[in-house]
């Protein structure tokens, strides 16, 4: 049996290079740890711990964006330390113009749910007391808002316009 120590690294495929890195580097913060245009690619890092964590591989802009009713992949997730880290984040993503999809309180998170710029889905989250969660039927279930974000579609909302 393979017992990896984790996920290394995801590597993403972009219809624009250019516009992609400006994403995850000015958006979400990761370092460029190599750039490799010769082959159309770039490394990022988060904290620079790793030699990269996300690569970003230009396919061309005639790419086929990603369809909900695909197999694949769903979203990517960064967790974030606190949640004053992820109001911060909440209010970085609103101030830089970046549609959020949902928020939703889990249970076991609290997190935010958004879109890259080749409409990958993307996740910030961080972790909630045990406290918090204890006493749910399913704490990896919940559906509420978040607190700080009442004006955003929660994970209920998403779910009920799939049902009609």
């Amino acid at each position: 049996m393979i017992r990896p120590e984790r996920i290394a690294h995801v590597v993403i495929k972009v219809s624009d290079l250019a516009r992609s890195k400006k994403f995850y580097t000015e958006v979400l913060g990761m370092q460029v740890m190599k750039d490799t245009p010769e082959i159309g690619a770039v490394f990022l890092s988060n904290h620079t711990r790793d030699h990269h964590e996300i690569a970003l591989f230009q396919i061309g802009p005639d790419a086929e964006l990603p369809r909900p009713d695909q197999v694949g992949l769903a979203h990517i997730a960064f967790r974030l330390r606190s949640e004053e880290e992820l109001k911060a984040a909440y209010e970085e993503l609103k101030a830089r113009e970046v549609p959020v999809n949902f928020t939703v309180n889990h249970g076991v998170t609290k997190s935010i749910y958004f879109r890259d710029p080749d409409g990958l889905e993307l996740e910030v989250y961080c972790d909630n007391p045990i406290e918090e969660y204890a006493g749910m039927p399913n704490s990896y279930l919940g559906t509420d808002k978040l607190e700080f974000a009442q004006n955003e579609r929660g994970l209920a909302d998403i779910i009920a316009s799939l049902r009609q």
